[in-house]
């Protein structure tokens, strides 16, 4: 009687720094993925957002009146790419808000 091959189930790493640890990638390359993940932190919270709504690109371009092309193209940015009408736009069709804060030594004003 052959052997039953048990399924190949690949291992998942939660971030760079496991892929690290584990060989997969170079230090370098680490370095570069961690420098990326800093110019995107605007843009990733908004594409977790739009998730966890449940939109697809389609439904959100839809809201916007542009294709999910655009939409693709918008996510895809670095957040110095984004504009504060586009970042607006977004949010009010992710049915999301927009809270502007900026200050210095601790004092914020919104």
């Amino acid at each position: 009687m052959a052997k039953r091959a048990t399924p190949h189930r690949p291992t998942r790493f939660r971030n760079v720094s496991e892929l690290r640890k584990a060989g997969i990638v170079s230090a370098a390359t680490a370095r570069k993925v961690q420098a990326a993940g800093e110019r995107t932190k605007i843009i990733t919270r908004l594409v977790c957002q739009r998730l966890d709504a449940g939109l697809s690109q389609a439904d959100v371009a839809r809201r916007l009146g542009r294709t999910q092309s655009w939409v693709s193209k918008f996510e895809d940015r670095t957040d110095a790419e984004l504009t504060l009408g586009d970042i607006q736009a977004y949010c009010q069709a992710i049915a999301g808000t927009l809270a502007l804060e900026f200050g210095r030594d601790g004092r914020f004003a919104a």
